[in-house]
C-alpha cells in the first residue's frame, strides 16, 4: 500500500483533518473522496484502511456503512473494550490497586469517599459493585 499523505492542515481533537469551503464544513478525508469518486451516498461514511485518521490518500479510503466501519474496528482489535491494559496498566487510571481496596473496605457515604479522592461518586459505585477493578 502507497504511504499514507496526511493532511496538514487544521485537525479536530479526534486527529481528522477538517477544511471549510464556502463555508461549508468537511473533514479532509471526505473532502478528498469527493474530489476523486464525487458524492458521498447518503447513509454512507468514508472509512480509512490505514487507521490513520488524518490520511487523505483516496486510495486508503472505502465507502462504508456504520456497521462495516464497526466491523472493520473489530477485526483490527481497536475497540476501547480491545484494550488489554488493566488496572494501574490502563492509561488513564486514576486509583493504585491500593486505593481501589481501601474504598471496597470503607463504610463512609461514596460521595465522601469520591470526594476524598477526586473521582466521581458513579466511579466509587462500579469499584464497590466490581464493575471497575474487577
Amino acid at each position: 500500500m502507497e504511504p499514507c499523505i496526511e493532511w496538514t492542515g487544521c485537525r479536530n481533537p479526534k486527529g481528522y483533518g477538517q477544511r471549510t469551503i464556502n463555508r461549508r464544513h468537511w473533514q479532509a478525508h471526505r473532502w478528498a473522496w469527493t474530489q476523486a469518486h464525487g458524492p458521498i451516498p447518503p447513509g454512507m461514511l468514508v472509512c480509512h484502511r490505514c487507521d490513520n485518521p488524518p490520511c487523505v490518500n483516496v486510495d486508503h479510503l472505502f465507502l462504508g456503512t456504520n456497521a462495516d466501519n464497526t466491523a472493520d474496528r473489530d477485526t483490527k482489535g481497536r475497540g476501547r473494550w480491545h484494550n488489554p491494559a488493566r488496572g494501574e496498566q490502563q492509561g488513564s487510571h486514576k486509583l493504585t490497586q491500593a486505593q481501589v481496596e481501601a474504598i471496597r473496605s470503607d463504610s463512609r457515604s461514596q460521595r465522601v469517599i469520591a470526594a476524598d479522592y477526586g473521582v466521581n461518586q458513579s466511579t466509587i459505585s462500579k469499584i464497590k459493585r466490581r464493575l471497575a477493578w474487577a
